[in-house]
């Protein structure tokens, strides 16, 4: 059986989505892909996981990659790497930035600004030319304040002063966050944060901020409207490249943590939508335009 396959792959985990000979769709997730990643043991495991994992053998490829873009020293590298691994020609791959998949999978070229809150976090505005204006969206080591990893580091703050001051956290945010980590005690936490390479483990902590803030806590609140106020300012900061307002759309998992995160959001940029779409799914129809009409 042969797929159309579209990628959504990511640093916390990858997503597929797979249209079928018959018009069947199946999706999946599988283990983490990042540029970065590629280019390790680890990360050259993961694809083989993936790819293990599909419902057959792909024919055409859409794949939206964090860290990549067509400027890299190792883009041709990484193209004919993935090329290689899902047995596709090259005319039939498309490797993009997951950022400029999720803005299509949101606005055709030229139509709004879309933020985006998954583990990390950047806004974006994708021209007709093909031009992406962007904010944000450096990495955990630089910025992506006001996405997943900044939830669960303002978290991990909070309990660490409390530990300093040799107090006893509580609250929801505190029963959340050792539903987690098991323990609230510095070793324990130590090693939940620093025991897993990347940011899957701290960004694994913002649903317990969610949660928290569900339940009234203030704390956990606090740490919500500071994320949105920082969206904002992405928002605006790509808004400012531009001739005039457009319309701004806010997606992302870390908006799935809390509604009151997305009014926080929309309370920050007046006019912003919080939508969700399936970035796997749209470039899988995207992947479709790959397929030669005479196939």
């Amino acid at each position: 059986m042969t797929i159309t396959l579209g990628l959504d792959l990511g640093g916390s985990r990858s997503k597929w989505h797979a249209t079928h000979d018959d018009a069947t769709q199946t999706s999946g997730s599988a283990p983490p892909l990042t540029a970065a990643l590629l280019g390790t043991a680890q990360g050259r495991e993961n694809l083989r996981a993936l790819v293990a994992d599909l419902p057959g053998r792909p024919r055409a490829v859409h794949a939206g990659l964090p860290g990549y873009g067509a400027g890299r020293p190792d883009a041709a590298a990484i193209q004919a790497l993935l090329a290689d691994a899902f047995g596709v020609p090259a005319t039939q791959l498309v490797v993009e930035s997951d950022i400029e998949l999720a803005y299509r999978a949101h606005f055709q070229p030229g139509e709004g600004v879309l933020v985006y809150a998954g583990t990390g976090s950047v806004a974006c505005h994708l021209t007709p030319d093909g031009q992406l204006l962007r904010a944000g969206g450096h990495g955990y080591h630089i910025d992506d304040d006001g996405a997943g990893y900044a939830l669960g580091r303002a978290a991990l703050r909070w309990l660490t002063r409390h530990l300093d001051r040799n107090e006893e956290p509580a609250g929801a945010l505190a029963t959340e966050m050792r539903a987690l980590t098991s323990a609230l005690d510095w070793d324990t936490v130590r090693h939940f944060t620093y025991g897993t390479p990347g940011a899957s483990a701290v960004a694994s902590l913002a649903p317990a901020v969610g949660r928290a803030a569900d339940q009234g806590d203030p704390v956990a609140l606090g740490i919500l409207t500071q994320a949105a106020a920082v969206l904002a300012d992405l928002a605006q900061t790509v808004q400012h490249q531009l001739p005039r307002a457009i319309p701004v759309v806010v997606t992302g998992g870390s908006l799935r943590v809390s509604p009151l995160f997305g009014q926080a959001v929309q309370q920050a940029v007046p006019g912003a939508a919080v939508r969700f779409q399936d970035h796997a799914r749209a470039a899988a129809q995207l992947a479709e335009r790959l397929i030669p009409a005479h196939s």
